[in-house]
C-alpha cells in the first residue's frame, strides 16, 4: 500500500508540476499586492484539457486547491492528504468501510485511483476504463466468459455487486438467495418444473455458477450424478414445503460410494462427514470439492499454508495440488500418501538422476528423501530440513572437525557443500559435481588461474591439475589451504633440494623456516625456478637496504643483475650466504695483478677477504663503491701513513 501510495502521489505531483511548467514569459503578469491567483487562472490551457468526458467536480469547478497544496515543495506539487484521506471530505460514506462485512480490495487499501481517474474520464464514474475492463484488470475473465453467461453480467458486475463495500459477503447488494429471487420467481410453475417439482427457494449457488458455465442452465462444471439425471429422490424427499435428506443406515453417501470403506483413514471420511470437503449437488472443481484444491485442504491442515520466512515450497504445495501426493480418503502410506517414500518421490523425480547414479549419496540411494528434505515447505532453500552444512555434518562428522582449521575453503566456511558436491550423487568420485582431475572443479571458481595452468611456466602439479596434491579441499592448518608445512610439502617432491640443504652450514632464513612460497610461486611463474619475481627485485622485497645507493650513486653490476652471482639462494657454507669465501669471491672478477688495480690501491696489496672493509659489495655513493664515511688519512687517498710496511 505504501509503495502504491508513493507512486500515486508522485504521479499527481508530476501532473501539477506540468501545470507549473506552463507558466513562462507569456503567463499573465503578477497580480497586485494582496490578490492571490488560483492554479486555473495561471494555467487555463492545462485545466481545459481535463474538461472532456466525465469531469471530477473539483476539476469542473477549477478548484485544484481542493485536492492539492497550492505551493507544495518546489519543484514538486503535493496532495493535501494522501489517498484515501483526501477523498473522504467529499465521499464521507467510505469512512465506515471498516464496519462493512465485505470491502473491495482497492477500497480497503485506500487506492481510489486503481479504478478511478482523479481528473476526468471517458467512462462513467470516472473509471479508468470501461466497467468490465476495470474489473478484469484484477479478476481473471475466464470464469465470466464461458458458453452460457448469466444475463445480469451482460449489464455489468455492478448489477449484483457493490463496487466499493457491502453488508453482504462478496460485495453482494443483497443476501445471496434474496438477490437471485429478485429476478427469478421461485413460485412460478416453470421454475418448479425446472427443479423436478421440488420447492427450491434457497442455496442457488450450490448448483449454479453465478457468472458463466459451459452447461445449460448455468449448472456448475461437475454435477452430482443423481442431480444430473434428475433423480433427486435418490437423496431427498419432500415433506410439505420442506426438502429433507433421506436417512440411510451407514450413511447416505456410503450407500452409493461403497468403495470408500472401512479402510478410510481421513478423519472426515471416518466420521461420515463428507460435506467437510465435498459439495453435494455441483461444483466447479474435480471430485466435487466444495472449494478449490488450493483452499479445501488448508481449512484443516496448516502445514500446507505458506508461512512467513518460507524460502522454498514443494511444487505441488505451491500449486495447491495436495492430491498429487495424498489420497482424499485413504492411502497405503502414512498421512494418506498414495505410496511411501521413495516410490512417491520418484513418481515425479527421476530415480536415475536422484538415486540410481554411478556414485550415489547413501540417503538418496536408500530412498531416505525425508532425512534431508521437508515434504511441504522450508525456511531453507531446496526444502532442506536444516541449514545445508548442519545437515551434511550430521553424518559427516570427521569433515565437521575441519571447520576449526587455520584456513578454510570459502564455500566450506559458508556451509555451501553443494557448491562442489552433488547432494544426490553423480558419476564423479566423492560426489563431486565436476571431476577434480585436471583441476576442472577448482577452475569453475578460480577462473583466473585457467590461463596460467596452460602456460609452459606452470608448476607441474598445477599444470597437471593435481590441486589436491598441495591443497586441502575443505581446510588446512596453513594459509591458502596448504596441506602441511610448505617446506615439507615441497620436499615431498623436491627431495634433492632437501638433501642439498642438509649440507649447508648457513641457510637462507625462509629456507630455515621452510617457507618456500616466500620466494617461489606454487602454481608457477615465467621466472626461472618459479620465482615470484625476477632478480634482483625478489631479494629487494626483504633486503631493500641493498639498493640504497642505486638511484643516486653507483650499483655493483653483479648485484644489479642477479643476487645469486655472489650468494647461494638456499644456503651456503659461508657467512652472508656467499657462494664462496670473500677472499675467493672478489678475485673471480677483479684481477689483483693488473697495473690499474695496483695504482688504484696506491701500490698496496689488499689482504685476503679485506675488500668489504672498504667497499660496499652492493653499491655506494661513488663509482669506487667506497663506504661514505672514511678514516681521515684514507679520505684523501693517503694510505701510506698507516700501511707503510705494506707498500710493494
Amino acid at each position: 500500500m505504501k509503495g502504491r501510495l508513493t507512486r500515486t502521489l508522485l504521479g499527481l505531483s508530476l501532473v501539477i508540476l506540468g501545470l507549473a511548467a506552463g507558466c513562462g514569459p507569456t503567463a499573465p503578469q503578477r497580480p497586485a499586492e494582496g490578490v492571490r491567483r488560483t492554479c486555473a487562472q495561471c494555467h487555463p490551457e492545462k485545466v481545459a484539457g481535463y474538461q472532456t468526458g466525465v469531469v471530477h467536480q473539483p476539476v469542473q469547478e477549477k478548484n485544484c486547491e481542493a485536492c492539492h497544496l497550492p505551493h507544495g515543495l518546489v519543484p514538486t506539487v503535493l496532495m493535501r492528504q494522501p489517498q484515501p484521506v483526501v477523498c473522504l471530505p467529499c465521499h464521507p460514506a467510505f469512512k465506515d468501510s471498516a464496519k462493512k462485512k465485505s470491502v473491495h480490495d482497492p477500497v480497503g487499501k485506500g487506492t481510489c485511483d486503481a479504478c478511478h481517474n482523479p481528473h476526468n474520464s471517458e467512462h462513467p464514474k470516472l473509471l479508468n476504463a470501461a466497467l468490465a475492463e476495470t474489473c478484469f484488470t484484477c479478476h481473471d475473465n475466464q470464469a465470466f466468459t464461458r458458453a452460457n453467461v448469466h444475463a445480469p453480467l451482460k449489464d455489468g458486475c455492478s448489477t449484483c455487486h457493490d463496487p466499493h463495500m457491502a453488508d453482504n459477503p462478496r460485495l453482494l447488494k443483497m443476501a445471496g438467495d434474496a438477490l437471485c429471487a429478485s429476478c427469478h420467481a421461485t413460485d412460478k410453475a416453470g421454475f418448479r418444473t425446472a427443479h423436478q417439482n421440488y420447492p427450491v427457494t434457497t442455496y442457488c449457488v450450490n448448483c449454479h455458477a453465478q457468472h458463466s458455465a459451459t452447461e445449460a442452465g448455468l449448472l456448475k462444471e461437475v454435477v452430482h450424478e443423481p442431480l444430473k439425471s434428475g433423480k433427486c429422490d435418490d437423496c431427498h424427499q419432500v415433506k410439505g414445503t420442506a426438502i429433507t435428506v433421506q436417512s440411510v443406515a451407514g450413511g447416505l453417501c456410503q450407500s452409493c460410494h461403497d468403495d470408500v470403506s472401512a479402510a478410510a483413514q481421513h478423519d472426515p471420511v471416518k466420521a461420515g462427514d463428507c460435506q467437510v470437503c465435498h459439495a453435494v449437488h455441483a461444483s466447479d472443481h474435480a471430485g466435487m470439492l466444495a472449494e478449490a484444491p488450493t483452499k479445501i485442504c488448508l481449512n484443516c491442515h496448516e502445514q500446507g499454508q505458506k508461512k512467513e520466512g518460507v524460502r522454498s515450497l514443494h511444487a505441488p504445495v505451491g500449486k495447491g495440488e495436495c492430491l498429487s501426493c495424498h489420497n482424499g480418503h485413504a492411502g497405503p502410506g502414512r498421512a494418506l500418501l498414495k505410496s511411501n517414500s521413495p516410490e512417491l518421490c520418484f513418481s515425479c523425480h527421476d530415480r536415475k538422476v536422484f538415486a540410481a547414479t554411478k556414485n550415489p549419496h547413501l540417503p538418496a540411494q536408500e530412498g531416505r528423501c525425508l532425512d534431508c528434505h521437508a515434504s511441504h515447505q522450508s525456511d531453507r532453500g531446496k526444502l532442506l530440513t536444516q541449514r545445508e552444512s548442519d545437515l551434511c555434518f550430521s553424518c559427516h562428522r570427521k569433515t565437521r572437525a575441519e571447520k576449526g582449521l587455520f584456513s578454510a575453503h570459502r564455500p566450506f566456511v559458508r556451509g555451501e557443500c553443494t557448491s562442489c558436491h552433488a547432494p544426490h550423487g553423480g558419476d564423479k568420485p566423492g560426489l563431486l559435481k565436476v571431476a577434480a582431475a585436471q583441476g576442472e572443479l577448482c577452475l569453475t571458481c578460480h577462473k583466473e588461474l585457467a590461463a596460467s595452468k596452460a602456460e609452459k611456466t606452470a608448476h607441474s602439479p598445477f599444470a597437471d591439475g593435481d590441486c589436491l596434491t598441495c591443497h586441502g579441499p575443505h581446510g588446512a592448518d596453513q594459509a591458502k589451504l596448504i596441506k602441511g608445512e610448505p617446506g615439507k610439502l615441497c620436499f615431498s617432491c623436491h627431495s634433492d633440494i632437501e638433501a642439498e640443504l642438509s649440507r649447508y652450514k648457513v641457510k637462507h632464513e625462509p629456507v630455515a623456516k621452510m617457507q618456500c612460497t616466500v620466494c617461489h610461486n606454487g602454481h608457477g611463474s615465467p621466472q626461472p625456478g618459479y620465482l615470484n619475481k625476477g632478480q634482483p627485485a625478489l631479494c629487494l622485497g626483504c633486503h631493500e637496504e641493498v639498493a640504497k645507493y642505486w638511484r643516486d650513486g653507483a650499483m655493483h653490476p653483479p648485484a644489479g643483475e642477479s643476487c645469486t652471482t655472489c650468494h647461494g639462494a638456499h644456503g651456503s657454507d659461508h657467512a652472508n650466504l656467499t657462494s664462496t669465501s670473500i677472499d675467493q669471491l672478489c678475485v673471480q672478477c677483479h684481477d689483483q695483478g693488473t697495473t690499474g688495480f695496483n695504482t688504484a690501491h696506491q701500490g698496496l696489496k689488499p689482504r685476503p677477504a679485506s675488500c668489504v672493509s672498504c667497499h660496499d659489495p652492493h653499491g655506494g655513493p661513488k663509482k669506487n663503491l667506497l663506504y661514505p664515511e672514511s678514516h681521515g688519512p684514507f679520505a684523501p687517498g693517503n694510505c701510506i701513513p698507516c700501511h707503510e710496511g705494506r707498500a710493494q
